[in-house]
């Protein structure tokens, strides 16, 4: 089980169900962007500095650092 937590404000949030990147669901974006194209050295959702996430009907712009991406192996 993987969950997606983002630091909103200062507070560590599951953002597993949320939306981010023009409405796409978060495992979704996540999961098809996190690859390497091209030999580049940087995943897709990290070239830009920041990643817009859709939380509690708000816009967050963050940073990528304050992204954690949890797998369980229960």
């Amino acid at each position: 089980m993987t969950r997606i937590y983002a630091n909103l404000l200062g507070n560590w949030v599951d953002i597993t169900d949320g939306t981010v990147a023009d409405g796409l669901h978060t495992g979704t974006y996540f999961k098809e962007m996190l690859g390497y194209e091209g030999g580049s050295k940087i995943a897709k959702p990290f070239e830009f500095g920041y990643i817009n996430v859709q939380y509690d009907e708000k816009n967050y712009r963050i940073d990528p650092s304050c992204i954690q991406i949890v797998t369980s192996q229960i």
